[in-house]
């Protein structure tokens, strides 16, 4: 048996796909098998796929329908050998000794998760993203004291003790299958945050390596902004709810893990109302008004922007909730429209 499963789930993405592949299989370590998930790809991914799986016998490939990243993930999961459990996204790419490290972590410690740090790849630029949470071996009483107050945020907005991202860790197996396989599939935005956080919780112990930048996301700003997204509000509810779920189970180990979730919610509720007001939303300037007023008055929306603590926001965030939360949505508008126009987008 491999000690590690590398699960990569694959769809529509053959100009990256080559590049992904070739970072994982040029390891320097190769106790590995790869399980590439396609997921109803419509280009050529599928045959990609086939054709290494053709010249490696480490490689198992998977075809099935369509059903988004989390259904993907599951089905790797599943029919993965490996002790431990280490995932790729199919446009990003890995330095040659990234599992080497990881799992050199794991073989040494036996800890539950290895974490590295990630390189952020733009068009013109790559920016090296360290994490808040100091390096080194936590057992539970070490994650209880140093981890967990600052997992999600770490004291300034949108900033996270440990990246969510599951692509940056290697997990043991037993562990990532008892929430892997329980996220809701329905969950199509934050999938990586609705596994991450709550492994993390249940975890006895981590590994983060010190400032080895090892895994590299591309970055892509424009696609960022381009589209409207009309069930937003709709994704970032029912993740909300997942996580949620954790906040009850884990108020001993977690105190402020509810804090900390209200601060990440707040930021995806303000990333909702940009999302509404975009360019390419055809609705009349009257609906997207009356929408936004009608999604702040849902239950944990609501709760949320009454709640969280505004004083410890940026001063535009500030700004944002304040206004959400007397309903000045057309003065937000005239922001936000500024903004845009001052940004050229």
């Amino acid at each position: 048996m491999p000690f590690l499963s590398i699960i990569v789930p694959i769809y529509n993405v053959e100009h990256y796909l080559k590049e992904c592949l070739d970072s994982i299989l040029n390891q320097k370590y190769e106790d590995f098998e790869l399980i590439l998930v396609n997921d109803g790809s419509t280009d050529k991914s599928a045959k990609i796929c086939d054709d290494y799986a053709k010249y490696d016998p480490r490689i198992v490939v998977i075809h099935k329908e369509n059903g988004g990243l989390v259904s993907a993930r599951k089905a790797g999961l599943k029919v993965a050998h490996g002790k431990y459990i280490g995932y790729v996204d199919s446009d990003d790419w890995i330095e040659a000794d990234m599992y080497q490290s990881l799992c050199g972590a794991a073989h040494k410690y036996d800890v539950d998760i290895v974490i590295c740090d990630i390189v952020e790849n733009y068009p013109n630029q790559e920016v090296r993203r360290t994490q808040m949470v100091a390096p080194g071996l936590y057992e539970k009483n070490g994650m209880e004291q140093e981890v967990y107050p600052i997992m999600l945020y770490a004291g300034e907005y949108y900033q996270f003790g440990l990246f969510p991202s599951v692509s940056n860790k290697i997990f043991k197996k037993t562990l990532i299958q008892k929430f892997q396989l329980n996220v809701d599939e329905t969950i199509r935005m934050g999938e990586d945050v609705a596994c991450t956080y709550p492994s993390l919780l249940d975890a006895n112990s981590i590994y983060i390596l010190d400032k080895q930048y090892l895994y590299h996301y591309r970055q892509n700003p424009s696609s960022m902004t381009a589209s409207y997204d009309q069930n937003f509000f709709e994704k970032i509810l029912i993740l909300y709810g997942h996580l949620k779920h954790f906040t009850r189970s884990n108020e001993k180990t977690a105190p402020n893990f509810a804090y900390q979730l209200q601060y990440y919610f707040t930021y995806l509720v303000i990333a909702g109302v940009n999302n509404e007001f975009n360019p390419k939303n055809e609705k009349s300037l009257r609906e997207k008004r009356a929408f936004i007023k009608k999604m702040m008055k849902q239950k944990d929306i609501n709760e949320v922007l009454q709640t969280i603590r505004i004083n410890d926001l940026p001063y535009k965030v500030k700004c944002y909730i304040w206004l959400l939360k007397k309903q000045h949505i057309l003065l937000l508008y005239t922001l936000i429209e500024m903004k845009r126009s001052r940004s050229g987008e």
